[in-house]
């Protein structure tokens, strides 16, 4: 299903409602080039489930845990190197609890559970506008 958005306010938006429809375990693979608005994605996901501030991108760190009604994990695995690297931070665990929000995941994709839902978020010609496009159970939801 695709949306459009037309500012990082309606991305925020558009994520809410698509939490709405979340029950954890759920992994959320978000793609989309530097800037396209995975972390304003994020942001307003985790709103959802009561994570009012703090939502940042993970870049250096890998891994972003924030805790509302539930444990929501945050990776950038932009830098991260191959599976083992994650496996050291205890990833195969984390995504089989609480929800995971999962920025450049390209590279594991094959490795990430088959129920996962797609996130594509990507610039339009339009300046400021995205066009979201959402794959998995979830998109029937919408």
């Amino acid at each position: 299903m695709k949306f459009i958005s037309h500012s990082v306010e309606e991305t925020e938006e558009l994520a809410f409602k698509i939490a709405k429809n979340i029950t954890p375990p759920q992994v959320i693979c978000l793609i989309g080039n530097l800037g396209a608005g995975k972390t304003a994605f994020t942001r307003g996901f985790a709103r959802y489930f009561g994570v009012n501030k703090g939502v940042a991108s993970p870049t250096f760190t890998i891994l972003m845990k924030y805790s509302g009604d539930v444990e929501i994990n945050h990776y950038d695995l932009y830098r991260a190197e191959d599976y083992d690297e994650l496996c050291d931070i205890g990833f195969e665990d984390q995504i089989d609890e609480g929800i995971s929000l999962i920025e450049w995941p390209d590279k594991f994709l094959t490795l990430l559970p088959e129920d996962k839902i797609i996130i594509r978020i990507n610039y339009t010609e339009n300046e400021g506008e995205r066009e979201i496009t959402v794959e998995g159970m979830v998109a029937d939801l919408l």
